[in-house]
């Protein structure tokens, strides 16, 4: 769990790369290139578990997200190293330069989304972790308003997906990031943040309703 958390924090902290600097965003790659094998260490049992068991429509979506995250996450690395500036300045290849710049964005946004939508499929079991450690539960206004929270969070992530031209670096309409004059580090993390919890609340609901589903069809 430190690790998801920790690996949370740096990505979020990659995606503000104009306001940290080339220099902050390099050390924070190399940050979540161990914490990424840290991850892949800590949940082999995962991976050896791929060719066992029956694949339920949940599971290979979640198959499927994880293998993208791979992808993207590898591409991110290679192409960094192509494009870097500092820590790898001396593997840097002119030659090839703008289209690694580009693969770079592409992988960047695409693994922030996969990545968010990771934690989506995951958050029930943060939840149970979260009720199991509680003395009781939460009252029902309390949750009430965690769920209009939640709400508010949704509506506001994607104004802000649309807003901060998403669509443009995910499908490479656009080769290079842009922010509103008066954005401010604090602005950008908020949207990050909220786009974060867009997609995780959509991979959550996505995932709940293939699970219920295949009960539905089990039960049949």
């Amino acid at each position: 769990m430190a690790v998801d958390i920790l690996m949370t924090a740096v990505l979020l902290g990659l995606m503000t790369y104009s306001f940290i600097g080339e220099k902050a965003h390099e050390r924070l790659g190399m940050a979540m290139f161990f914490l990424f094998i840290l991850h892949l260490i800590l949940n082999r049992s995962w991976f050896l578990g791929l060719g066992r068991g029956k694949y339920t429509p949940y599971r290979v979506f979640q198959t499927m997200i994880t293998i993208l995250i791979f992808s993207t996450m590898i591409g991110s690395m290679v192409s960094g190293i192509l494009i870097s500036q500092y820590l790898f300045s001396g593997w840097t290849q002119r030659n090839v330069y703008e289209a690694a710049a580009m693969a770079h964005l592409f992988c960047a946004y695409w693994g922030f989304i996969l990545m968010s939508a990771h934690i989506g499929l995951h958050w029930r079991m943060i939840q149970g972790i979260m009720k199991s450690r509680m003395s009781k539960e939460l009252p029902p206004v309390i949750q009430w308003i965690l769920r209009i929270f939640a709400a508010g969070v949704v509506v506001y992530g994607a104004y802000a997906f649309f807003h901060n031209r998403y669509p443009s670096y995910l499908f490479l309409k656009t080769h290079f990031v842009m922010y509103d004059f008066d954005a401010t580090l604090g602005s950008v993390l908020f949207d990050e943040i909220t786009v974060m919890g867009l997609f995780l609340c959509l991979a959550y609901t996505a995932g709940g309703v293939l699970q219920r589903i295949w009960k539905r069809k089990g039960e049949k």
